[in-house]
């Protein structure tokens, strides 16, 4: 009965093959902030259920329930967390909409339909993953930019494999605490600004897959977290930045499948993490260094140098100390 369920904190009832709709009583249980039904067979009208009138705090996740649309009361409720990611939700999010998620902190609505982006939803956001939609236009412009100064919290970015163009705008650096920034496979250009190597905070940078020209930025001086830099297959022109010595928490660098040119950048051996290398379909020239039998590519597990300029003789000694390929990984 639902009255014995009045002290009821938290209900996960993920990955089963529960089917029908989302019982609207779910949401009148005055002591419930934590309902999570993703990868189910929900297929039932949410968009019909009213607000829950006496939660606080409320984290929803309805992941693979095939729902179409945003609920009505998502506009009113004190959502927290959000989680709709593998549905069928098609069409765009409104400045409406988006103005009724103030609370929000946590929303996923990756691989979805949604084809446009008014306004990023919430003032106190802190990840977003907008991943495999349909977005399309300068919306990092139109959108984002506008609203930094308001999204001071924000750490996760994540709106790869949509249809976004334009560049990123360089106000996108006054996110401090960024610490995810995923635009990958997009159709995004201009060239990569030079303020995101000062991004502290950063872990993760991929740009992979777009039409960004011209260098690489030569600014990573104070980027300590950075542990993943992927910017493979975009126009890319120049030398490897030597600024990057100082990433010393880089485990993977993949800058395959630009127009750099370059030497081999012999001064990566003392990143003593880096364990993927990936400077494949570029123009590096010349001798392999024999340094590189007597550096620190100890981690190193794969190492891609395939077509390039590269000339001279292959020697053993030059695989001699890449301890990471021969030790089996744990």
């Amino acid at each position: 009965h639902v009255n014995k369920l009045q002290f009821l904190t938290e209900l996960r009832l993920q990955n089963n093959s529960i089917s029908g709709g989302v019982p609207s009583w779910l949401f009148t249980l005055p002591s419930l902030p934590i309902l999570d039904l993703d990868y189910n067979k929900l297929v039932g009208p949410i968009d019909r259920i009213q607000k829950p009138s006496s939660i606080k705090e409320v984290h929803l996740n309805f992941s693979g329930c095939s729902v179409r649309q945003f609920p009505n009361f998502f506009q009113t409720s004190n959502l927290e967390e959000l989680d709709l990611s593998n549905n069928m939700i098609s069409g765009g999010i409104s400045t409406w909409e988006a103005e009724g998620w103030e609370g929000l902190r946590y929303l996923d609505l990756s691989h979805n339909f949604l084809t446009a982006l008014e306004q990023f939803p919430g003032n106190n956001l802190y990840y977003l993953n907008l991943h495999s939609n349909l977005l399309q236009g300068p919306i990092l412009s139109t959108c984002l930019s506008p609203q930094i100064p308001i999204l001071k919290e924000l750490f996760g970015i994540i709106i790869s494999k949509n249809k976004l163009t334009g560049n990123i705008p360089s106000s996108i650096c006054k996110l401090s605490l960024l610490g995810v920034l995923d635009l990958s496979e997009n159709s995004l250009s201009g060239t990569i600004p030079d303020c995101l190597g000062n991004l502290s905070s950063l872990k993760l940078m991929d740009l992979q897959v777009n039409n960004f020209y011209g260098k690489i930025p030569n600014s990573f001086v104070n980027n300590r977290k950075l542990s993943h830099l992927l910017l493979n297959d975009n126009q890319l022109e120049g030398l490897v930045p030597p600024s990057l010595a100082n990433c010393t928490s880089l485990e993977l660098l993949n800058l395959g499948n630009n127009k750099l040119r370059d030497k081999f950048p012999h001064w990566l051996a003392s990143l003593s993490r880096l364990q993927v290398l990936i400077l494949r379909f570029n123009r590096f020239y010349g001798f392999l260094p024999h340094s590189i039998a007597s550096s620190d590519f100890f981690a190193l597990r794969i190492f891609d140098l395939s077509e390039n300029e590269f000339t001279g003789t292959l020697s053993t000694k030059l695989f001699r100390n890449l301890r990471g390929m021969k030790d089996k990984h744990k």
